[in-house]
């Protein structure tokens, strides 16, 4: 690629070369209108035929139809001062084969890097986003652990929507640094015939694995190793063992059809699995529920509306592994303290919600089953709401609304 000396694109000041993959360059951008900073991507199209521009541009304009939370979303595109550019949401926090590396060194070491039900959650999560690129008729092609950043939230979202393997040269296509060990079997570099959403659907699951046990797999087969999943009953585990290796199958037709079917899949798979308990500290078990007064509540505040009680979730209390601990022990303090008949749980101030507070919540509904106690969930912004919907939890095991006032109206 021809090194290309710019300084700005139309009103983007590009500030730092991130990357270059194939005939693109992708830069750290600022946007001065906005004040805010975002990633600019340059195409060169020189050499190429007219038709791959026409392909960019059509790819280009269908992705910034999208709005996904777990996608970043495209903010401009065109062609400034004979310059072809592609503007882009910058995603910030580290990649997943960042987070994996660092997972690898935990002691002691384990045949499962993490939680299988957090990788349900994680691809179930991801699988949504491409759901909607492949509603749009568009298939990424290219996913791999380097293009899934997690963001200070802890939400996984594809920064990069899979342009780069429109402009490889052939170059390229032989270079190791464009074999990409996640992409499906039917997948070469440069054969855009071969690609289908079947072909996201196996890298979907292969990202999966690779979180899971630190290398990519070789084969479905490798999805079978019973040491993955210690502390899974056999039912659950041979599950996980299926669904993986149905999503990992050599023919895309033996595949999940679409990358809403895997996310499905994927739900089945977090409610078959045990639920995440947050690891207490000795000083957290040795307090009991009883003990916390309703004056101490440090995670949420409590109010008592026409005799429903409402719980204001403050957004620090979900963010980490000691305040969720905290906001459990307070949430079941405040069950047997109070008693209620209606318990409202608004989550207006929360911007996330990871599967140990969707875990919580599971077992809080299950504590006020035999109660009798009619449990509301309201306020959630749409990308929270969307896990419940994956996970079949809305309108099934949780009565969801839009507003306290709703929730109100429905408990009467």
């Amino acid at each position: 690629m021809e090194e290309i000396n710019i300084k700005s694109v139309g009103r983007f000041e590009l500030k730092q070369l991130l990357k270059r993959e194939g005939r693109q360059s992708v830069y750290l951008a600022y946007d001065p209108h906005l004040d805010r900073k975002l990633t600019v991507r340059i195409a060169d199209f020189s050499g190429l035929d007219a038709q791959v521009r026409s392909d960019f541009d059509a790819r280009a304009h269908a992705l910034a139809g999208l709005r996904n939370a777990h996608l970043s979303a495209v903010l401009d595109f065109g062609q400034t001062d004979g310059v072809d550019y592609l503007a882009t949401t910058l995603v910030e926090g580290p990649n997943l084969r960042e987070i994996t590396a660092q997972n690898a060194t935990v002691e002691p070491k384990q045949a499962a890097l993490i939680e299988p039900r957090q990788v349900a959650l994680l691809v179930g999560k991801l699988a949504l986003g491409v759901s909607q690129m492949h509603a749009a008729g568009l298939v990424h092609g290219y996913l791999s652990p380097e293009c899934v950043v997690l963001e200070k939230n802890g939400e996984p979202v594809i920064a990069d929507l899979g342009m780069p393997g429109m402009l490889l040269s052939e170059e390229d296509e032989e270079s190791a640094d464009f074999r990409n060990e996640f992409a499906a079997p039917e997948v070469s570099v440069g054969s855009g015939d071969a690609i289908r959403p079947q072909s996201d659907v196996y890298s979907l699951a292969a990202i999966g694995f690779f979180v899971l046990t630190g290398h990519p797999p070789q084969s479905a087969e490798e999805v079978f190793q019973t040491a993955l999943y210690e502390g899974l009953d056999s039912g659950a585990a041979d599950q996980f063992k299926k669904t993986f290796a149905k999503a990992l199958s050599f023919g895309a037709s033996e595949r999940y059809a679409s990358a809403r079917e895997l996310a499905e899949a994927m739900e089945s798979l977090f409610r078959m699995t045990p639920l995440t308990q947050p690891r207490e500290t000795k000083a957290a078990e040795e307090v009991a529920f009883d003990e916390v007064a309703e004056s101490e509540y440090e995670q949420f505040d409590l109010q008592e509306i026409e005799g429903a009680h409402v719980v204001h979730l403050h957004d620090a209390s979900v963010l980490s592994t000691e305040s969720l601990v905290q906001t459990k022990r307070e949430l079941f303090a405040m069950v047997e303290k109070c008693e209620p008949s209606r318990l409202i749980v608004n989550f207006a101030s929360v911007r996330f919600c990871s599967s140990e507070t969707v875990g919580i919540l599971i077992q809080l509904h299950t504590e006020l089953k035999p109660r009798d106690t009619r449990l509301y969930l309201c306020g959630m912004r749409e990308s929270i709401r969307e896990v419940f919907r994956v996970l079949n939890l809305d309108g099934t095991v949780f009565e969801i609304r839009g507003t306290v006032t709703n929730a109100l109206k429905s408990a009467e």
